[in-house]
């Protein structure tokens, strides 16, 4: 089942490749480094207040949509939280547009933030939508409508850039078009999904009790992953701040990008089982998913480490050399953080304890604030990285200490020594390639990836790590099965 989801999600997460590289690559082209600083504090503030308004009312359409079918009342549950989301989204845009008047801040940094807070008051209608078809398995719909959005939204922010004066506000007007035209389209699927719903206040209680402690914690964990640039920019420039953000987001949204991958499959099939067959069934899930996570995610991690100084040409000039100076550490830290926030935080979800997972977030997030206070000064944007992976293994080992209080949270600790020493033996491999005579560039990025995943992946069956072998061929009995299928007919 994990298998057949992670393909049917395989389109979202190629348009979150195309998108995410895409932007790094050309924002960084055609933005001047000051520019792209600015589009980087804009876009992190956005997810901040996104998270601050709006992700509690996501989290719980993701969390009861399996109870409302259960309990047959699914029009209500989506009435209600569209309803509240749309509410919410008048009220915090009139409240965003004040403030932006009243504040000081730079004329351009005010700019931007208009459509760059404006965008995320729309995004919520659309983030309801595509929680509600991946909690009801519409995998088909969620991921048309998810490509098609990220792509359009794409595609219209890199036009504005090349033919209007918008500059680093263009991506975000691309995404308010890109949401109003697909968006649109998906509301109107949605509106019959909640004919002859009502507004139900004890739902309304239910949900905020749910989602508010999600909501604090992500906006403690997007603290803990984010703060750093604000204070890079205040104590070094916006430029330096540029240089870290396209380091950081080369490095960890690529590993970003197969977590949420592999838990979008897994996880709506996690709470429908924890809400239909029980704890253990939820649990063996569990199981088999960090495995599954680990062997994807270490040798991604250890990849970008080995190849940073290669996948420079990836970058503009201007933010090139602090960039890929950051990277092989960010990889390390983007690690410990995925397998936090994409493993050890389902136990909160499905325990329901959601307000252990903010406690879990507070200590770090004030350690890594006072952390890049002191060593930013002196060791520049090494300072905020080391701070950074720090604070991400203290947040790990409180996470699940208090995870495992309440659900029997797994922990593959076995698959993870067996993948690391695997990691271990393609990082050799890659180090000992006589490389020494060529310039880093496209060539020496893929003789490093291509020795590196053969020696990986023969490593792996080797030591049958995470049990490998079993699910190659669980998987060959598989496709021989449906192949004597296909004859037959």
């Amino acid at each position: 089942m994990m298998g057949r989801s992670m393909l049917a999600y395989l389109p979202v997460n190629l348009a979150n490749v195309l998108t995410s590289f895409g932007t790094i690559i050309i924002l960084t082209r055609l933005l001047a480094p000051e520019e792209f600083g600015i589009y980087a504090i804009a876009m992190i503030t956005m997810q901040f207040v996104h998270m601050g308004l709006f992700t509690w009312m996501e989290a719980a359409m993701a969390r009861f949509q399996a109870r409302a079918e259960r309990e047959d009342n699914v029009a209500s549950h989506l009435t209600t939280l569209y309803r509240l989301a749309a509410g919410t989204g008048l009220i915090g845009l009139t409240l965003i547009m004040g403030l932006l008047w009243i504040l000081p801040m730079p004329d351009r940094l005010s700019f931007v933030l208009i459509f760059a807070l404006g965008s995320t008051c729309l995004q919520v209608l659309f983030n309801l939508g595509m929680e509600a078809h991946r909690a009801a398995h519409r995998i088909k719909r969620y991921s048309l409508t998810y490509s098609t959005q990220t792509l359009v939204s794409f595609t219209l922010g890199i036009l504005f850039i090349l033919f209007s004066p918008l500059r680093e506000a263009s991506p975000f007007v691309g995404i308010i078009i890109g949401l109003l035209i697909v968006g649109g389209l998906d509301l109107l699927f949605m509106r019959r999904r909640m004919k002859g719903g009502t507004y139900d206040n004890a739902k309304t209680k239910t949900y905020l009790a749910y989602g508010m402690p999600l909501c604090i914690g992500l906006l403690l964990s997007y603290a803990l992953n984010s703060a750093d640039v604000y204070l890079i920019a205040a104590l070094m420039g916006e430029a330096s701040a540029g240089e870290y953000n396209a380091g950081y987001n080369l490095s960890n949204r690529s590993l970003e990008i197969l977590f949420v991958w592999v838990s979008m499959a897994v996880t709506p099939v996690a709470v429908t089982a924890m809400e239909q067959e029980g704890t253990d069934r939820s649990r063996d899930i569990l199981k088999n998913y960090g495995a599954t996570l680990m062997w994807i995610a270490f040798p991604a991690a250890t990849g970008i480490a080995l190849v940073s100084q290669d996948a420079g040409f990836i970058l503009g000039e201007g933010v090139r050399e602090g960039a890929v100076t950051v990277m092989p550490w960010i990889a390390f830290a983007g690690l410990i953080n995925g397998v936090m926030t994409y493993y050890v935080h389902r136990a909160f979800m499905l325990s329901g304890q959601t307000q252990k997972y903010v406690w879990a977030l507070v200590l770090p997030v004030i350690l890594n604030i006072g952390l890049n206070l002191v060593l930013i000064p002196k060791f520049g944007l090494m300072g905020a990285v080391w701070a950074t992976i720090l604070c991400y293994g203290i947040a790990l080992i409180i996470a699940t200490v208090l995870a495992r209080q309440d659900y029997p949270l797994p922990l593959p600790m076995r698959a993870a020594v067996e993948l690391a020493l695997c990691c271990g033996l393609m990082s050799g491999a890659v180090l000992l390639l006589p490389l020494k005579g060529l310039e880093p560039g496209v060539i020496t990025l893929l003789i490093k990836a291509s020795v590196g995943a053969v020696v990986y992946l023969a490593a792996c069956w080797v030591l049958n790590a995470a049990e490998c072998r079993q699910v190659v061929h669980l998987l060959r009995r598989r496709f021989d099965r449906s192949s004597l299928v296909e004859v037959a007919e």
